[in-house]
């Protein structure tokens, strides 16, 4: 179960799920209630996975609910997964209702948000499921701080990635003096536009001026944070450095055609970009938030900085344009070894398949 079926990271990774059960023989079937985003659905029907939908009309809608109660009576399912802070409530809530199936939802975000407010009261009801999958180990240990008593349900599952898809280009990286960097993150202000435009300015005062960054992203429903970004490139003639983009579908290509791979977020769960990144074989320029820490080594694979200090992002920015062209290969042929060890589908799959027989194993023990 998700909210929609369009191109996020959490879809991304329950239709991988999805079609890996699929293809290890197990029946599966996917449940979304906003199906104006559709991107996976084709991949979904290749792998001949129905899709029931159940529309929500209005932001307070019991639509899905009803919907989703009316799915999974009736005992032909030992499982459900539900990803995402909503879905994973429906879920819980539809499973009040008395439920012999096992219950598994999915932590996608680090926010430090999550220990106050409305985001710590909708994962209260996290102790009605059976399993509590974060994808990040920081995410974990969010949740073990602020529900001690989850400790036991929780597991850290790091996302996969299509190695096939994301791999390096035939060519090598780039020998000239001009680098290129790619940015694929939306326009929220936790993705820090400005404070990366920030450090280009000192970039260039400094005298480095061979560095060129792409953003991709799309713009949410608050587009006040681009538009301040945008506003302090025009400002300060940064235009030629840092070019925002709408996003791309087929992002490898972008990946493998640039040097190195940027995020500047002020806090991740586990990032698409790095994941994706590395195993196309680059090296990544990344803040030193949750998780990023273990998977970017700090001179062998990339470089990490204080996202939230422009100083700290100009200083490994001004770094890894000092580097040499074999210096920046070696890097990235490091991230790619890396990445097979960590992102293969595969270990994933393993994961979600021992998982799912212990849930089905306590629910039968239960009865």
């Amino acid at each position: 179960m998700i909210d929609n079926l369009g191109s996020g990271g959490a879809q991304r990774q329950l239709v991988m799920i999805g079609c890996g059960l699929k293809a290890r023989g197990h029946e599966v079937e996917f449940f979304t209630y906003y199906p104006s985003s559709w991107e996976f659905k084709t991949q979904l029907d290749c792998a001949g996975i129905p899709v029931h939908v159940y529309a929500k009309k209005s932001r307070f809608s019991l639509g899905p609910l009803v919907g989703l109660h009316r799915t999974v009576r009736g005992g032909r399912f030992d499982a459900v997964i539900a990803f995402l802070e909503t879905p994973a409530l429906y879920a819980e809530l539809v499973g009040q209702m008395g439920r012999d199936w096992g219950l598994v939802v999915g932590e996608r975000s680090a926010n430090p948000a999550m220990r106050a407010g409305w985001k710590r009261w909708i994962r209260w009801p996290h102790r009605f499921a059976d399993a509590v999958v974060t994808n990040s180990h920081s995410n974990r240990l969010l949740l073990e701080r602020s529900w001690p008593r989850l400790a036991p349900k929780l597991t850290t599952i790091y996302n996969a990635v299509d190695l096939d898809r994301f791999r390096p280009a035939s060519t090598g990286l780039s020998t000239s003096n001009g680098l290129t960097m790619v940015v694929v993150a939306s326009y929220q202000r936790l993705k820090n536009m400005l404070g990366l435009a920030k450090a280009l300015l000192l970039l260039r005062d400094s005298g480095g001026h061979n560095l060129v960054i792409d953003w991709f992203g799309a713009t949410p429903s608050n587009a006040e944070p681009l538009a301040e970004a945008r506003a302090f490139v025009e400002e300060h003639e940064l235009q030629e450095m840092l070019r925002f983009h709408p996003p791309k579908e087929a992002i490898e290509t972008e990946y493998q055609r640039c040097d190195v791979v940027g995020l500047f977020s002020e806090y991740e769960g586990l990032p698409n970009v790095i994941c994706e990144a590395m195993a196309c074989g680059k090296p990544v320029i990344a803040g030193n938030v949750s998780d990023v820490r273990l998977l970017v080594e700090d001179g062998r694979t990339g470089i990490l900085c204080d996202p939230g200090d422009p100083e700290s992002v100009a200083r490994a920015l001004r770094e890894f344009t000092s580097l040499t062209p074999d210096r920046r290969s070696a890097m990235g042929g490091r991230a790619r070894e890396r990445a097979q060890e960590i992102f293969a589908p595969y270990k994933m799959l393993d994961e979600y398949e021992r998982i799912l027989s212990l849930v089905r194993k306590r629910k039968h023990d239960a009865h």
